[in-house]
Order: C-alpha cells, then sequence, then structure tokens
C-alpha cells in the first residue's frame, strides 16, 4: 500500500498536544502509515493560538513547534491558490494540502469540510481518517 500524505490543520495538532485523545492517536496513526506535511503559516497560526488562547508560555510553544518540525515535511506556500472557502484563514490550510500533494487534509473546520474534496484531497475529520487507516 502506497503510503499516505497527511495534512493536519492547526486543531488538530493543539487538540493532539493539550488534549490527546483521537487527535494524537491520529497524529501517531499517520506518522506509521505516511508521510506528515505542515506550512510555516500553519505552525505560526498555532503559535498564536496557545498563546492568545491557551496562554502558553513562550517555552512550551517553542516546545510544541519543535515536534511538529521533529515529524512534519515543511512546504513552501506561493499564495497562488486563493478563495477557496468563506474563511479568508482557511485557504492557506488547503494551499498546504495542495502544495503537499496531500491524500488527506484532517480538520474540524467547518468551512472547510463542506468542501468534502478538493482535486485529490479528501477533506476529513478525526474519525472520518481513522476509519480510512
Amino acid at each position: 500500500m502506497e503510503k499516505v500524505r497527511v495534512v493536519f490543520d492547526t486543531n488538530i495538532w493543539i487538540s493532539a498536544f493539550l488534549f490527546g485523545g483521537k487527535p494524537k492517536r491520529v497524529i501517531d496513526l499517520a506518522l506509521d502509515k505516511g508521510q506528515i506535511f505542515c506550512s510555516i503559516y500553519i505552525l505560526e497560526e498555532m503559535r498564536v493560538v496557545l498563546k492568545e488562547d491557551f496562554n502558553l508560555p513562550q517555552a512550551k510553544i517553542e516546545e510544541l513547534t519543535e515536534a511538529i518540525l521533529d515529524i512534519a515535511d515543511i512546504v513552501r506556500l506561493t499564495g497562488d491558490f486563493k478563495d477557496f472557502t468563506a474563511d479568508p484563514k482557511d485557504n492557506p490550510i488547503i494551499e498546504t494540502a495542495i502544495v503537499a500533494k496531500a491524500n488527506y487534509l484532517v480538520t474540524g473546520d467547518k468551512h472547510i469540510l463542506s468542501l468534502r474534496q478538493f482535486g485529490k484531497i479528501q477533506l476529513i475529520t478525526i474519525s472520518q481518517f481513522l476509519k480510512k487507516l
């Protein structure tokens, strides 16, 4: 079986790091069965959310960022892809999956999930990803 290529949205990384459970399981599964991709945009968005919404200390945010850099391949965004969803902040997330030539974009974002598929990329929830693998 060909290795899966996966991008995790910011909300999946944060849930995995802070709460464990299914989000952590799906990242572990993706590591085992394939390749994980990320972008600087996703890392930066995660850093802002961890600081502003969860008030995590900077040292912990750096540690979590390093953890992603250790397991994910970073793709460079071009900004050529725009206007996928009603929320402009979602566009770089989808672009990450396009540039990575991902099979799956795993997210909890309703705007992204409403698209269901983008080209060959399946836009799915954690539960759907667990069922597929």
